[in-house]
């Protein structure tokens, strides 16, 4: 991602900016059944295959900012959720990326017990966390 980064530089303008979105590193996606104003936590979905591609990104950005490429403007976190309709909705938005992630022990079995019992109207809801780390080019 370095070199990434560095080629990023090189085609921006004089005191352009560069915002880096990426998983937030400790929080997961997290799944709960909503509706009618209620939320019903599930589970956090868990991904080992995560966490050394944000810690090598995290690298890479202090990387360019200690060359003196950029300069760090800020980091904030933010996080959006997705409604879905029925658990199979939930198979399919999970495993449209390379490495999906997936139930801890006992997280599938919560959510097909929620499912059964849920109000009418119910939703599954998906919590997705991000980080979002915005950088100046240096002059």
């Amino acid at each position: 991602m370095v070199h990434a980064l560095r080629r990023a530089r090189q085609h921006l303008k004089r005191d352009g900016a560069l915002v880096c979105i990426q998983p937030h590193r400790i929080k997961r996606p997290f799944i709960s059944v909503a509706g009618h104003g209620h939320r019903w936590p599930v589970v956090s979905l868990i991904n080992p295959a995560f966490q050394p591609l944000i810690s090598s990104a995290e690298a890479a950005i202090e990387t360019v900012v200690s060359e003196g490429l950029f300069v760090l403007i800020g980091t904030t976190n933010h996080q959006f959720r997705v409604r879905l309709r029925n658990p199979n909705q939930l198979d399919r938005y999970l495993h449209t990326g390379q490495r999906p992630p997936r139930f801890p022990a006992g997280g599938r079995r919560r959510l097909e017990t929620l499912w059964k019992s849920r109000a009418a109207g119910a939703q599954i809801e998906v919590t997705e966390f991000m980080a979002i780390i915005a950088l100046r080019a240096s002059t």
